[in-house]
């Protein structure tokens, strides 16, 4: 996706986060967090020129989809990396920058949380709520300043 795309998604998804409970609604709150950071996480990458932006979007690491001539129609197609799924996934091979590092390093903080609370039905505390919600602005807020930076280079 384009780097202006990616904030607009996480506009939306902060939209609707910040509409939901946090205990009652956790596990579409967590996705909405996670979603939007991942997306930070790829507005990074691309303003940093690690991986490439463009219309294309992903079906798992390397494959995308890229839109044909005909308008709303899309074919799969291996492409250099664009976006990341997760931050890991795929692995960049390229050295990251000490900001777009912390990013990931937060988007570690929340993801830690995915599996024992969305999937595991482990109970959600305020301490849990505070951690993901701390490390999620702190991750919007350098994904922005990342591209801010770049697009004064």
């Amino acid at each position: 996706m384009k780097i202006a795309s990616h904030f607009e998604k996480i506009e939306r998804f902060d939209a609707l986060r910040n509409r939901l409970d946090q205990f009652e609604d956790f596990e579409i709150w967590f996705w909405t967090t996670m979603n939007a950071g991942t997306n930070a996480v790829n507005a990074a990458l691309h303003a940093t020129g690690i991986t490439e932006d463009g219309s294309w979007y992903p079906q798992q690491p390397g494959v995308y989809m890229v839109e044909r001539d005909q308008p709303d129609s899309f074919v799969a197609a291996f492409k250099p990396m664009g976006d990341v799924l997760h931050v890991g996934r795929p692995k960049i091979e390229k050295p990251i920058p000490e900001k777009v590092q912390k990013i990931a390093d937060l988007m570690d903080v929340i993801e830690e949380w995915r599996d024992p609370c969305v999937r595991d039905g482990e109970p959600v505390t305020q301490e849990i709520v505070d951690k993901v919600d701390t490390a999620y602005h702190e991750v919007i807020a350098l994904a922005r300043e990342v591209a801010t930076e770049a697009e004064g280079v």
